[in-house]
């Protein structure tokens, strides 16, 4: 009996983790590789605004600007991780030299990600 029971609280244990991990809406397009560094960073945090969605796009490189460089991947990593919001690559992106991110939250959240552009 207390085999069973510790089977069953391992297993619901094992699903809860899977549910948990699972939600997260970190994204990566492409792939990085060892000679690649580190060519744009940015944090995008917005505050929650009651009944509203909020979105906000990310351009790199930004306007009259220019990337010498060929990008290999890109991340959005988003810390909030459980509030519906995901990121979209709208432009460019591993292959290109520009890229443009369309991040968007759930109704009534915020927003909290990291967005990172390697290149080489």
């Amino acid at each position: 009996m207390k085999a069973r029971t510790a089977i069953a609280l391992f297993s619901f244990a094992i699903v809860a983790a899977l549910i948990a991990t699972s939600m997260a809406t970190n994204s990566t397009w492409g792939q990085r590789s060892r000679y690649d560094r580190l060519l744009y960073r940015t944090d995008v945090v917005r505050k929650s605004d009651l009944w509203r969605v909020i979105s906000v796009d990310v351009e790199f490189p930004g306007k009259n600007s220019y990337n010498p460089y060929f990008i290999t991947q890109v991340v959005a990593i988003d810390h909030k991780r459980k509030d519906g919001g995901y990121a979209q690559l709208r432009k460019g992106g591993p292959g290109y030299r520009n890229v443009t991110l369309h991040i968007k939250s759930a109704r009534n959240h915020g927003l909290n990600y990291t967005v990172e552009v390697f290149g080489n």
